[in-house]
């Protein structure tokens, strides 16, 4: 979600018993080239700072600013009262340290000792209990750092997400899931989502623009083939529900949905809201089934990384001859992951033919395996895989995912022994350094797979 500005405080820290000038220049240059990054708002002082007294103007401003992120470019060897300063007054703000190579030697010292100003600061805030800390090494032009400090900023702007969002939890989780219930005051200590309970009734008694409607229906028309018992009289309730899912969200201002999808909505509604989710999600607002609020946290960070395909699934079967797993759902899965082979079907195999689902294969490509979740603590499971092409033989969305250990039951094993929810996220696209970036600077416990 690069669209998501971020502000960023670069802050060069020197000694004047050191090379100045040049740490003049690597400031200047460093900045520049920092701008070249996607996103972001730039807040730098005009001088470098050597002394705590130089820079309090400046603070002030960041203050003002609602800085989300601070970077402590070690210009020079410089004293740690700078950083342990910046830190007292932004206790919240992740900070990074940064170091940049030596440049050449003139006479018979180094001129920055840049490494051990950044490793001074480092180490004296992580000591003195910060844990949002991160030490970088590098030049803003070399491609290690890039990646690197790309994940910073992703898991920068996961945490911004989360605080400007709401999740609105429709009719509560599903009969008996009790794994997907989460106390909302530890996922507001945590995260600072707002959670607004909504009623069923009210997506049941909801009136959408009938021009929206009729537009999802040609748009469902264009993508899908009818199973034999689907009709236009089933198709309508179905565009019905996704454009009253789409005017809840605007209404309520919700960034995500989680939607207790069963049993009510067949028996009530007519037919279930799983087709009507998956285009939803297609058109960029993140549905999580049956009620499933972790899961919606799950996938508003891996859109605050910037992952533009996902789907909450099952692990539904473990293939150990083949080292794969299936990711399987009942049909939510968005169109934008078709495999562009297989055939896609609005089907109603469940619910006495109400159960309206999408039936397609997603397509092939990398993926990680992703789970936020609350254990006795703040918890996050990831995996590596890679989705494989796989025949349509199931109703439904699903892909075989080859994952990357060695052994597929053990990952299982490992996922339910920890005692993570049957829910993850399969998302296109590495994003696995991202995910433990992020978790470092939260505290979490990680059950990582690779």
């Amino acid at each position: 979600m690069k669209n998501v500005e971020l502000k960023i405080a670069l802050i060069p820290l020197v000694r004047s018993t050191y090379d100045i000038e040049e740490g003049k220049k690597v400031f200047q240059r460093q900045l520049n080239l920092l701008k070249r990054f996607e996103g972001v708002r730039w807040f730098a002082p005009s001088q470098i700072v050597e002394y705590v007294e130089s820079m309090t103007n400046f603070l002030n401003t960041l203050k003002k600013e609602s800085i989300d992120g601070i970077v402590l470019l070690s210009a020079t060897f410089h004293l740690g009262d700078l950083a342990l300063s910046v830190s007292s007054e932004f206790e919240n703000v992740p900070i990074m340290c940064w170091a940049v190579p030596e440049p050449d030697y003139r006479g018979d010292r180094v001129r920055l000792n840049s490494l051990v100003g950044a490793h001074l600061d480092f180490s004296n805030l992580y000591r003195s209990g910060r844990r949002n800390v991160r030490f970088i090494y590098g030049t803003a032009e070399d491609e290690r750092f890039i990646k690197k400090f790309s994940r910073w900023l992703n898991a920068i702007r996961a945490i911004k997400i989360w605080r400007d969002s709401k999740i609105a939890l429709i009719g509560g989780h599903a009969k008996s899931f009790m794994n997907i219930d989460v106390y909302e005051p530890e996922l507001f200590k945590e995260f600072k989502i707002i959670v607004e309970v909504l009623p069923l009734e009210m997506v049941f008694k909801h009136s959408p623009s009938e021009e929206e409607v009729q537009k999802i229906e040609e748009d469902y028309k264009n993508i899908y083939r009818y199973d034999e018992n689907m009709d236009d009289v089933r198709l309508e309730k179905v565009a019905r529900l996704a454009a009253t899912f789409r005017s809840i969200a605007q209404t309520t201002r919700s960034s995500a949905l989680a939607i207790r999808c069963w049993p009510e909505f067949a028996m009530h509604y007519g037919v279930s809201p799983c087709a009507a989710m998956s285009y939803d999600m297609a058109s960029g607002l993140i549905t999580a089934c049956e009620g499933d609020i972790l899961g919606a946290v799950t996938m508003l960070t891996l859109k605050a990384f910037g992952c533009k395909g996902m789907y909450l699934s099952d692990i539904s079967q473990i293939f150990e001859e083949e080292n794969a797993l299936l990711f399987w759902h009942c049909g939510v899965a968005p169109h934008t992951l078709w495999d562009g082979r297989s055939e896609r079907t609005l089907d109603t195999y469940f619910a006495g033919g109400k159960g309206v689902t999408v039936g397609f294969v997603l397509k092939p490509g990398p993926v990680t395996i992703a789970r936020i979740d609350y254990i006795k603590g703040w918890s996050l499971f990831l995996a590596k895989g890679e989705a494989i092409e796989t025949e349509k033989l199931l109703k439904g969305t699903y892909v075989k995912v080859k994952v990357k250990v060695s052994d597929p039951i053990g990952l299982v094993e490992s996922l339910v022994q920890k005692g993570f929810a049957h829910h993850v996220v399969m998302a296109y696209g590495d994003w696995y350094e991202d995910f433990l970036e992020l978790a470092s600077m939260k505290g979490w416990k990680v059950h990582a797979e690779i």
